[in-house]
């Protein structure tokens, strides 16, 4: 996405990206995900999905999924906290 390319143009990819997975938040109304590999657990008030090294939890409210394939996905929703916890797949 050329999105990522500008931003990590700007910002060392420690900034952006945690162990290959990089995520881009607008706040209050949405946040969206590369390399994403699977959903793990979904509610409306949080998501969380299984990234390389680990998983990325997401907290907010009205959470729903605009746009999931190819390991990119859109999450919809008031995106208040994003949390990577390493360790997993």
């Amino acid at each position: 996405m050329r999105l990522f390319d500008e931003i990590a143009a700007r910002l060392s990819d420690d900034e952006v990206a945690f162990a290959g997975a990089k995520a881009v938040v607008f706040a209050g109304r949405c946040a969206y995900f590369e390399n994403v590999k699977g959903i793990t657990a979904f509610a409306p008030g949080g998501v969380t999905l299984r990234v390389k090294g680990g998983e990325v939890r997401v907290e907010g409210e009205g959470l729903l999924v605009a746009q999931y394939g190819g390991g990119d996905l859109l999450l919809r929703g008031d995106v208040r906290r994003i949390e990577f916890c390493g360790g997993g797949a």
